[in-house]
């Protein structure tokens, strides 16, 4: 295990009313976000596909997948944080970007349990800073495996069904 002064930068951002932390070293960039391609039979929380450089990126919107059923207001001027990942490049589309902070990779406390129950894959751990509290978003468990396979093929027919 790494020793506790070692630093790690992570990049805090809103979904909804809330605020999540996540690695900087595995965000590309930061894009405004302009809409997406939808891409038949996805999860609801996949909003459909976007083309970055001729790279084909699955759209997740963020909203749908960490508040299922919310309907909430759309945000005025959604941002996507394009991230990598073992499955290729995912676009993740959120409220806000808020700021970058640096911490000691030893600040960062395991989720409890009852986090890691329905929902608490998609987090690697609780991230204390100030009065604040951040959950630490893993963007490798986002998707099913099953969710993977879906939306590479997806992108290789560029959103149209193989018939």
């Amino acid at each position: 295990m790494a020793e506790d002064n070692t630093q790690v930068r992570l990049i805090t951002f809103r979904v909804g009313p809330e605020t999540f932390v996540l690695d900087i070293m595995i965000l590309r960039q930061i894009i405004a976000y302009t809409g997406s391609t939808p891409v038949p039979k996805a999860p609801d929380f996949v909003e459909g596909i976007i083309v970055l450089r001729n790279d084909v990126v699955p759209l997740i919107d963020l909203r749908g997948r960490f508040f299922p059923g919310t309907t909430a207001a759309e945000e005025e001027f959604p941002l996507v944080l394009i991230t990598e990942s073992p499955a290729g490049l995912i676009g993740l589309k959120v409220d806000e970007v808020r700021r970058i902070i640096t911490i000691g990779l030893g600040e960062i406390l395991p989720a409890p349990k009852i986090v890691k129950g329905m929902h608490g894959d998609f987090f690697l751990g609780v991230v204390r800073l100030e009065e604040e509290v951040y959950m630490l978003v893993d963007v490798d468990s986002l998707l099913t495996t099953e969710e993977q396979n879906y939306l590479q093929d997806a992108a290789l027919t560029g959103g149209r069904r193989k018939g």
